[in-house]
């Protein structure tokens, strides 16, 4: 007995021996990477493992509004994805990947209020963009929990809400600035009938071009609202055909809404203008309709290869002609906002040096702060003498017509709201 407990005491050290020649076993510890040579004396510094950032997004991904909260977030993820194949954005002595995790609002109120809860308290964003048409769900609802949110629409900022930005341009501005454009155009154009959704932003639409109208010697002749679920739009187009109105203005409809309207109104007989001051892609109207419709529409889609354009917009829509587009499609002006948005949030977190809301915040307030808007170089963020509070982004408007099918883009400019 005596003789066995020997031998495994012997044994035990003998174990103990050779873990202490191992180097790092039973230690927690690495040894230099294969092929390395230590250097002596000097503890090599660790890579740092890259953090994540998530960013949210709220965007119609389906419903009537689908062919903008689509493009939208695809420039979203477009932007990350340069950004996350660069490196990651550099926050101090960190490195963030960013993650972006979307919400589909179906353009529907109620939908996009329960997206923003979710974005906030499940997936814990500090940051989200979006969304473009029910804008007055989420913006209280982002704000009240200090989330800085971008979000893409008309609808004017509330000087209560300083963790929220307009990242399109006020629709008192949009609206004055369209006007002015197709008035210019087509001055042969006096009446208008407008026809809106019941939605906010459809109301304030309404509002707006009954104000400016006469400033540019327009008369709105109808006016009418219908609900944004509507697909059979012939009662109220015949009210208004039979008004002869020169134009019928679909203002801030949605462009599933305005291409019905536009060919419902074609299949009624209507030859005059049609103008579609928020964007709906051609190539939509081309799948939904005959191509002997397509005339007559003035709209706010643009062609972004022509040289009116910034070299950053065209270089954005040579790589989405690559990258992206199906035949016949083209890029929507709401990809370059999602890239736009993503680049200027990058831009401040980084300039921070911090993903505190709080530090970012005051970066994105400085008047100084400057960032790549792709179509205004070196923009500013305004709105302090409109609103009283820096949170509106420059935008670029553009007026372009279809002609047998065909977009032109004979106006733009860029409009910035002091």
């Amino acid at each position: 007995m005596k003789t066995k407990l020997i031998t495994i005491g012997v044994l035990a050290l003998v174990l103990a021996l050779l873990l202490t020649l191992v180097p790092g076993c039973g230690k927690g510890e690495e040894g230099p990477p294969a092929g390395v040579t230590p250097t002596p004396g000097v503890t090599p510094t660790p890579t740092p493992t890259p953090k994540v950032l998530k960013i949210g997004v709220v965007a119609s991904l389906s419903g009537p509004a689908a062919a903008w909260g689509v493009a939208h977030d695809l420039g979203v993820r477009w932007a990350a994805q340069d950004i996350n194949d660069a490196g990651g954005l550099k926050v101090g002595r960190d490195t963030y990947m960013i993650q972006v995790v979307s919400c589909d609002d179906k353009c529907v109120a109620s939908v996009a209020a329960e997206c923003a809860t979710r974005l906030i308290h499940d997936e814990g964003v500090k940051f989200a963009l979006g969304p473009i048409v029910t804008v007055p769900a989420t913006r209280g609802i982002f704000n009240d929990a200090k989330v800085i949110n971008f979000y893409l629409s008309t609808v004017n900022l509330d000087p209560n809400q300083r963790y929220v930005f307009n990242g399109n341009v006020s629709g008192d501005a949009w609206v004055e600035t369209w006007i002015k454009q197709s008035s210019e155009a087509r001055p042969e154009v006096k009446t208008l009938a407008v026809i809106n959704p019941t939605t906010v932003s459809g109301q304030e639409w309404m509002a707006r071009h009954k104000a400016m109208a006469p400033k540019y010697g327009l008369t709105v002749v109808a006016e009418k609202f219908f609900d944004p679920a509507t697909t059979d739009f012939y009662p109220i187009l015949t009210k208004i055909i039979q008004g002869k109105p020169d134009a019928i203005s679909l203002d801030g409809s949605a462009p599933g809404s305005q291409v019905l309207i536009t060919k419902q109104a074609r299949e009624l007989g209507y030859t005059g203008w049609i103008q579609q001051p928020s964007p709906v892609p051609v190539a939509l109207l081309k799948a939904s309709m005959p191509i002997s419709y397509l005339y007559n529409i003035a709209t706010n889609e643009e062609v972004f290869s022509e040289p009116v354009f910034t070299q950053s917009v065209r270089d954005l829509n040579a790589r989405f002609l690559k990258l992206y587009a199906k035949p016949g499609e083209s890029m929507n002006t709401c990809t370059i906002h999602g890239y736009a948005h993503v680049s200027c949030l990058a831009k401040a977190i980084e300039q921070a040096g911090s993903i505190d809301v709080e530090e970012v915040l005051k970066v994105l307030d400085d008047p100084n702060f400057r960032f790549n808007r792709i179509y205004v170089e070196n923009a500013k963020i305004g709105g302090f003498e409109t609103f009283g509070v820096r949170r509106q982004f420059p935008h670029f408007q553009a007026y372009s017509e279809i002609k047998d099918g065909v977009l032109t883009t004979l106006k733009a400019q860029i409009v910035e709201v002091p």
